[in-house]
């Protein structure tokens, strides 16, 4: 149960807003900023949340952790409150995989993957 409650800390990355570990909000998924903005708000949960700073830095290890947590990015991502679980999603797949949105909206405008 640690574990999710700051799991769930961390899958605020793609937060709308929130008061309480006064981490910025990650830019839209189409922005040419995203992924710097989505690996910063990331970390900035994932340290608040007390997890290793190591592992906040890599973002294929905390998506890992986050399956491994929660069996599925939906279910992980249902569980944090901080954004939809939509954009969420948006953001992890976005961030890993580039593309498209489900609105969309071209990944960091070029459709490709941030790492």
């Amino acid at each position: 149960m640690i574990k999710r409650v700051c799991l769930a800390a961390v899958l605020s990355c793609c937060v709308v807003f929130s008061v309480f570990a006064g981490c910025p909000s990650a830019l839209p998924t189409n922005d040419v900023k995203f992924c710097s903005s989505f690996k910063s708000v990331a970390t900035c949960y994932c340290t608040s949340s007390g997890l290793p700073s190591s592992m906040c830095q890599d973002m294929s290890a905390l998506y890992s952790r986050m399956i491994s947590v929660f069996g599925s990015l939906q279910k992980a991502c249902e569980y944090q409150r901080y954004t939809s679980p939509q954009d969420c999603m948006d953001n992890w797949n976005c961030y890993l995989y580039g593309g498209v949105d489900s609105r969309g909206r071209l990944c960091s405008s070029t459709k490709k993957a941030c790492q």
